[in-house]
Parts: C-alpha cells; sequence; structure tokens
C-alpha cells in the first residue's frame, strides 16, 4: 500500500514539474507578447497546448491512482492526515509544493493573460482611429466557411 501512496505522490511531484514548466511558457508568452513576435507566440502556445494535453493525461491517471488508494473527492489540503503515518510528512511537503507551483503558474498566466489583453485593446484603438470599425463584418479575420468533423471538435471545458 505505500508504494501506492509513493506512486501519488510522484505523480504530484510530475504535476507540479509541468506546472513549473507552464509557468515557464506564460513568462515566454509575455515576452513574445512584449516583442510583438507572433511567430514566436504561436510556437509558445503550441508547446503550451501540448503540455495542457499531458497535464490531462496526468489528471486522469491521478484521478485513478486516487480511486485506488481510496482518495477520491480528498482535496489536496488533507491528503498528508490520509497518508500513513511515515508518509505524512513527505505527502504535506508534496501538497505544499504543489500550491506554490500552482500559485506562480497563476500569477505568470494572469500576467501574460493581461499583456495579451492590453495588446489587443492597443491594436483595436488603432484599427477604431484608422476609420475602421472594428466589431464590424470583414473588419478583422473571418473564419473560414467550412465546419470540422464532428470528430475533430473537442469540447475544452470537459
Amino acid at each position: 500500500m505505500g508504494d501506492s501512496y509513493q506512486s501519488y505522490l510522484g505523480l504530484l511531484r510530475e504535476l507540479g514539474g509541468i506546472l513549473e514548466q507552464l509557468a515557464q511558457l506564460a513568462q515566454d508568452k509575455a515576452a513574445v507578447v512584449r516583442q510583438d513576435d507572433l511567430i514566436g507566440l504561436d510556437e509558445v502556445l503550441k508547446q503550451e497546448q501540448a503540455m495542457t494535453l499531458n497535464l490531462r493525461g496526468l489528471e486522469q491517471r491521478r484521478l485513478k491512482l486516487a480511486a485506488q488508494l481510496g482518495l477520491s473527492g480528498t482535496s489536496l489540503s488533507d491528503l498528508p492526515g490520509r497518508c500513513p503515518p511515515e508518509l505524512e510528512l513527505q505527502a504535506r511537503q508534496t501538497v505544499e509544493q504543489l500550491l506554490q507551483g500552482y500559485e506562480i503558474y497563476r500569477g505568470c498566466a494572469d500576467m501574460a493573460r493581461n499583456l495579451l489583453e492590453l495588446n489587443l485593446h492597443q491594436m483595436e484603438k488603432t484599427i477604431s482611429a484608422a476609420g475602421v470599425d472594428p466589431a464590424s463584418p470583414g473588419a478583422g479575420y473571418q473564419a473560414p466557411g467550412v465546419e470540422p468533423p464532428k470528430n475533430m471538435k473537442t469540447d475544452f471545458r470537459a
């Protein structure tokens, strides 16, 4: 049973590593936005998408392992109390690192989002100053009229 808990804690550490990488990508995103580098932004967004897919797979593994350990529905902060006594300190440290990593990621992601929104707002002002209404049809990107097949659509809220 201790090995299963060790595996679970290892998975949480792996999640923490992914969050660190996502935080770095958010910082990279902010840097390329500051440089007005659309190609660089596209590359960062592709990396970010790959990381989030990896994160989704890890979350599915975590849910399965949590169910095996009887930890389904257990909050992260309650985890150390549900672990065997010999792993409680290790669990507490893992949880603290994961929560800290998440806070760092949120801060970096919020900064990058705010910077993107600011630049988009500035672009709208520039377009408006040129005498074009950014909200009018044909004033911006027009999506192609072809719908992708249903099996190619993804519900990101799932």
